[in-house]
């Protein structure tokens, strides 16, 4: 493949001013809080762009357009509706996370269950789901950068994986929010602006999607080519919810923001915006499919749908605006899920088993573990498991069974069993994820199957839980 100078050099400035912010970054952070939580200082604007910049990512520019490319309008139905619906819950129980006055996900679920020892628990399937997460982004980079500017794709990931660590490990969430800001606005431009292109290029909107039925009538029906059914549907929506709500950097972002009525703005603007973004992103999936079949560009791998529309059809001077909103929306969501590894290990694993260490210990740890894994992922994605799609779909059902239904029972069952709750997690994610490595034989979607097998759990162990402790009670 033949190296195209000017993608490069675009790729490559991009990649300088990052680092710069990076650096930056450090100068600013002066102690343990400010590189978990801003000094819990973080304002409504740069909140609520760093949010818009953390939910948007490879598996939206790259995994979901490639989706649009394969099943058409109905990965909208499967995906869009639960990532809407987990934003707008989440706005409900701002008031709550932050009542508890802890810093992750981990910290709550150990106070809703009263059982300490959860927190490394709930920490080691945090990181196996933030593990898989920052996979799945230095793929969807590493693919459409290796697409767009001829380097090999065994090269390139090594470079991404390089630079998101080194600024992340630099500031921690003071790089991270910064960067975001920068990324999240030229992101949102940038992909807005290429629907217009395609828009004016391809007749219009309605043409296009009079087009892209035309490919195949599925295409614009909501249940798509039978990839898609009501339940699965639903089951989807569950499993996208619960990576929303059950998300640490989620967690983190809130506690940092400086009070409830920040938090609330940054989620009630940035689900604004994502809203109109998702669906954006939908017509810009349909048009990159049409553009495609008119330019008679057959894809593979739908993964390279987007990076090839970049490189053999657009304009050199458009594809290189486009590279930016999609390296923004890649970037800015690796380095956030890379800080909370550093958080949840020094936080929720090495603070418990060593209560007492200092903070300067803690900022170190958290820097520590931030290389590790941001390592691990990097090797792994050299040779990866699977598509981007397949890969978020997995780590959503893992997020939604262990955690959606005890995490929100605990927070307003307050008289629920500690004992319970765990056992709840336990057995949701064995099922859940049981089913989901199985293939689902019962045809039963492994969200619906791990979530009511967490709420069988919860209401029985609970009522177990009253049954064994009545004895005492009458003792006393």
């Amino acid at each position: 493949m033949a190296i195209n100078a000017v993608y490069l050099a675009t790729f490559a400035a991009y990649l300088l001013v990052v680092l710069a912010v990076g650096a930056w970054g450090y100068t600013r952070t002066n102690d343990v809080e400010d590189f978990w939580v801003y000094g819990r200082d973080l304002g409504p604007w740069l909140a609520t762009w760093s949010y818009v910049a953390n939910f948007v990512s490879a598996v939206a520019v790259v995994g979901f357009i490639g989706a649009i490319y394969d099943v058409g309008y109905a990965v909208m139905a499967g995906i869009s509706f639960g990532l809407m619906l987990g934003i707008s819950c989440l706005y409900f129980v701002v008031h709550r996370v932050r009542a508890l006055n802890h810093v992750t996900l981990p910290d709550i679920i150990a106070d809703v269950t009263g059982r300490e020892w959860s927190r490394p628990i709930a920490a080691v399937v945090l990181l196996g789901n933030a593990w898989l997460y920052l996979i799945m982004q230095l793929v969807g980079a590493s693919i459409l950068v290796t697409t767009i500017t001829g380097v090999p794709y065994r090269y390139m990931v090594w470079v991404i994986g390089f630079v998101f660590i080194a600024y992340t490990v630099m500031g921690g969430l003071v790089s991270v929010a910064w960067t975001d800001l920068m990324q999240g606005v030229v992101m949102y431009a940038m992909v807005v602006l290429a629907l217009v292109y395609l828009s004016f290029d391809l007749g219009g909107i309605a043409s296009i999607n009079a087009q892209f039925a035309a490919l195949d009538a599925a295409n614009t029906a909501p249940l798509g080519r039978g990839v898609y059914t009501v339940v699965g549907i639903v089951g989807s929506m569950v499993a996208f919810f619960g990576t929303v709500f059950t998300s640490q950097s989620n967690i983190i972002r809130i506690n940092a923001t400086r009070d409830v009525k920040t938090a609330k703005f940054h989620l009630a603007a940035a689900g604004v915006l994502l809203g109109v973004f998702e669906v954006v992103l939908v017509l810009l999936g349909g048009a990159t499919s049409v553009a495609l079949h008119n330019a008679g560009l057959t894809i593979q791998n739908t993964d390279r749908a987007f990076p090839v529309l970049i490189t053999q059809y657009l304009p050199t001077e458009v594809g290189v605006v486009i590279i930016l909103a999609a390296m923004s929306a890649i970037l800015s969501t690796t380095d956030t899920r890379l800080h909370a590894t550093g958080v949840t290990t020094a936080r929720d694993i090495y603070g418990y088993f060593e209560p007492d260490a200092d903070e300067s210990r803690q900022l170190a740890v958290s820097r520590y573990a931030t290389v590790f894994f941001g390592l691990a992922a990097t090797v792994v994605a050299v040779n990866p498991p699977g598509a981007i799609i397949t890969l978020y779909e997995f780590r959503a059902v893992l997020l939604t069974c262990a955690f959606l239904l005890p995490v929100y029972a605990g927070l307003y069952w307050r008289g629920v069993a500690g004992r319970a709750l765990v056992a709840s997690m336990v057995f949701g994610t064995v099922v859940g994820v049981g089913l989901r490595l199985a293939g689902s034989p019962t045809g039963i979607p492994p969200t619906i199957a791990g979530v009511g097998a967490a709420a069988l759990t919860l209401v029985g162990g609970h009522l177990l839980a009253e049954e064994t402790s009545k004895p005492a009670s009458a003792t006393d």
